[in-house]
């Protein structure tokens, strides 16, 4: 989009976004949560694997929503920067390559439920090894796949933060919601973080993922879906950058302007 882009243009753009970013959260708890929570169980080889075979079909449509997560994680990556690149490329920049980074390890984190499924099914190379051994490789893989959990959550932090800089700064949105997401980026690197330094934090970081965290970016979701940036501040912006002029933080259009 250009500075020229039309109301409806530059609505349906936002709009669209916020319809992806609401879709993530869709996905994502299928993926991570439901397709993986029946399947999996800490510390013991042979539950882990006896229940990934009794929830086989949950499984195997997780991935599949895991799949569907990376995919829109790497579209919403280049919309958000078409968005917000008026405001502020350097941020812009940081918001799509962030967001691209956490989807690419998102993507690799599929390789270990593969290894969990193919071992489990007894598929392949698996098939020769002693079910001892092979429920050895899937509770292995299963953690593997727990700790990239907690790899893509750092660069998502920092997405976080660098979309709540953008949001606080441009005023394309209401900069509250941008100062939420800047809270909301520190309770993700903390929930991240803390299994590899504080584990016994880990309860208390996943609490305030829910109270601060979530919120935060449900907000922005809905606001982008609603209402969208404002569209006189979007133009504004927009020909400002591609004059090449360096550009302020914008103050909120008038409501009569929107």
């Amino acid at each position: 989009m250009h500075a020229t882009a039309t109301t409806k243009q530059i609505k349906r753009f936002s709009s669209v976004s916020g319809q992806l970013y609401a879709a993530i959260f869709l996905l994502a708890p299928l993926g991570f949560i439901v397709g993986k929570m029946q399947s999996y169980a800490p510390g013991d080889a042979a539950a882990t694997t006896e229940q990934l075979l009794a929830n086989e079909t949950v499984f195997r449509l997780g991935l599949v929503a895991e799949v569907g997560v990376v995919v829109v994680e790497l579209v919403l990556a280049a919309m958000l920067y078409t968005l917000f690149r008026p405001a502020s490329r350097t941020l812009a920049m940081g918001i799509a390559l962030t967001r691209a980074a956490e989807a690419v390890i998102q993507a690799v984190n599929l390789l270990p439920s593969m290894i969990a499924l193919a071992a489990a099914t007894g598929t392949g190379v698996y098939a020769t090894m002693s079910d001892t051994a092979r429920e050895t490789v899937v509770l292995g893989a299963m953690d593997a796949y727990q700790h990239g959990i907690f790899i893509w959550g750092i660069p998502f932090a920092l997405h976080v933060l660098f979309l709540g800089l953008a949001v606080a700064r441009s005023g394309l949105i209401p900069k509250v919601i941008g100062w939420l997401l800047v809270v909301a980026s520190a309770g993700y690197f903390a929930d991240s973080l803390a299994p590899m330094a504080f584990p016994a934090a880990s309860g208390i970081t996943e609490t305030a993922v829910l109270i601060v965290a979530i919120p935060a970016e449900l907000a922005f979701a809905v606001w982008m879906i609603i209402r969208g940036v404002r569209q006189d501040t979007w133009r504004s912006l927009s020909a400002a950058a591609d004059g090449g002029a360096e550009l302020q933080p914008a103050e909120p259009a008038a409501a009569g302007t929107r």
